[in-house]
């Protein structure tokens, strides 16, 4: 006789891998899309431009949910829009400070501490202990980036130096590490796709009038293909990406996710050989072998990570 049961859980959780799977691909891209136009630009305008676009694209294909949705009371919004500068605000602006500092090495291995830092909130605010394949899929995979990140050799590390450009880049690691988990604390009650739109939207809100100050006060031009990566950076990225993403983390959990999200570096290093031709050598192909096994070993143990954990059941949520 059929399990059905476990069919839907399979299912679910095929579904939420290939998201955060394909949301990671995007990512990937939006690396090398950054690389292409960072000096045609101003900054914060490419920052509210993305969140005007990811909010167009969105919009349309939310408006039934969001009809449908509960209307957020002001606890609710007033939390929206704290998340909102956590996911998307605050990790735009201290990027981009932080990449015009930062060495490329430094700025990568600082990337890669993300599926540890939202293991060890979840640990310290919510004492969610990582399974001993998270916690081996996490080291296996951050051995694998620094392989990659430092050439193959790992003496590498000891030039690493904490400046101004680090610190903005901790900055985006931790807010997005708390954006995570707030963000799947918050779809408790209202889907990906509505949490998308409401954290998106006030996104334009906080970034337009300083995109806009900033777009009036430094000369810049783009091409057609330059409006074109900024499409793909917005529409895709921080549009497609960006929910496809929290609906990883609602299936399968913060924790899970974001190691899965390892596979972005993979990504975005593979383009930057097919795109930017860059050279691809033996210590990426040991590297990458090391980043997909550990992301294999977080999936062990239970088929998906519930989140109901994260509030307790009944509770009401609290900014």
């Amino acid at each position: 006789m059929f399990n059905f049961k476990k069919n839907n859980v399979n299912t679910l959780f095929y579904k939420a891998f290939f998201a955060v799977i394909f949301s990671a691909l995007i990512y990937g891209g939006n690396v090398v899309a950054g690389r292409l136009i960072a000096d045609s630009i101003p900054p914060i305008t490419l920052s509210a431009l993305r969140a005007i676009l990811a909010l167009v694209i969105l919009l349309p294909i939310a408006w039934p949910a969001l009809k449908n949705a509960p209307k957020p009371n002001k606890k609710e919004l007033l939390f929206l829009f704290l998340i909102s500068i956590l996911g998307v605000s605050l990790p735009y602006t201290a990027l981009i400070l932080g990449l015009a500092e930062a060495s490329g090495t430094n700025a990568s291995v600082i990337f890669a501490t993300l599926p540890a830092a939202t293991n060890a909130l979840l640990f310290l605010i919510y004492k969610i202990k990582p399974s001993k394949f998270q916690v081996w899929g996490i080291i296996t995979s951050f051995i694998g980036l620094l392989i990659v990140f430092t050439h193959g050799d790992l003496l590498h590390l000891l030039s690493f130096k904490l400046g101004k450009g680090e610190a903005f880049l901790f900055i985006n690691v931790l807010s997005v590490s708390i954006f995570n988990i707030a963000g799947q604390n918050i779809m408790k009650k209202f889907s990906p796709i509505v949490t998308s739109i409401y954290t998106i939207g006030f996104a334009v809100l906080t970034l337009s009038p300083v995109g806009l100050w900033q777009s009036n006060s430094v000369a810049w031009h783009l091409s057609w293909s330059g409006w074109l990566i900024v499409i793909y950076m917005g529409c895709l990225a921080a549009g497609i990406a960006y929910f496809l993403n929290l609906y990883g983390i609602q299936k399968l959990g913060s924790g899970r996710a974001t190691i899965i999200g390892y596979m972005q570096h993979v990504f975005s290093i593979t383009l930057s050989v097919l795109i930017l031709k860059e050279v691809l050598t033996i210590y990426h192909f040991w590297g990458f072998l090391l980043v997909i096994s550990g992301v294999i070993l977080s999936l062990i143990s239970s088929p998906v990570e519930s989140p109901k954990h994260v509030t307790p059941k009944n509770s009401k949520l609290t900014v």
